[in-house]
């Protein structure tokens, strides 16, 4: 028994509370379903072209984007609309001096590298790797019901390690509007282009 719980532990192939389990998917060579939703379908809508910290993006014409830089990194949001339950991409940038891309994922799922928005209230439900600007990127998917929102969300966390620094990407809408929404979603991660 204590045999067994030796070879558990340090294999690697564990995880405190689920927070670590798409780090320890990717080192434990567990494949992950490559999520293709996005990339099959179009949203036949206008579109304008946005541009901040060298990163650029389509988003549909009716949405709001606004950058900021006050919390020390920077971060673009796309908002459908402005209120607590809002259908939004966001995306932040953290320079990652010098890290591997699996420690600078380890340090996101951590919450080291950025301020963690994962709390006891998001009940994740899977995890994907996805195709965004011909790099792979790590996606989970999560529910989360508290008191900040007064409907069930979906968030989808995805992270993209390139060029030394790492893109927390964030997408979010109402639970029951995410699949509608997904569409408009699309416009944004099929057009992005990193430095």
């Amino acid at each position: 028994m204590v045999f067994m719980v030796t070879v558990v532990l340090t294999s690697g192939c564990t995880s405190l509370n689920g927070v670590l389990d798409l780090i320890n998917d990717k080192m434990c060579n567990k494949q992950l379903v490559n999520d293709t939703s996005y990339a099959n379908i179009s949203a036949n809508t206008p579109t304008k072209t946005y541009s901040a910290y060298g990163i650029r993006f389509k988003y549909p014409r009716g949405w709001t984007v606004e950058s900021e830089n006050e919390s020390g990194s920077n971060m673009i949001f796309a908002l459908k609309e402005i209120s607590f339950n809002c259908v939004q991409f966001q995306i932040q940038i953290v320079p990652n001096n010098g890290m591997s891309e699996e420690e600078a994922i380890r340090q996101i799922q951590d919450g080291n590298l950025v301020q963690s928005t994962i709390s006891p209230s998001w009940e994740k439900k899977s995890s994907y790797t996805m195709t965004i600007d011909n790099k792979t990127a790590y996606e989970d998917i999560f529910l989360v019901n508290d008191s900040h929102f007064s409907k069930i969300m979906r968030i989808s966390q995805i992270t993209l390690v390139k060029n030394d620094k790492t893109y927390l990407m964030l997408l979010q809408a109402p639970d029951e509007e995410f699949d509608k929404e997904k569409p408009y979603f699309a416009i944004i991660l099929n057009s992005l282009k990193f430095p």
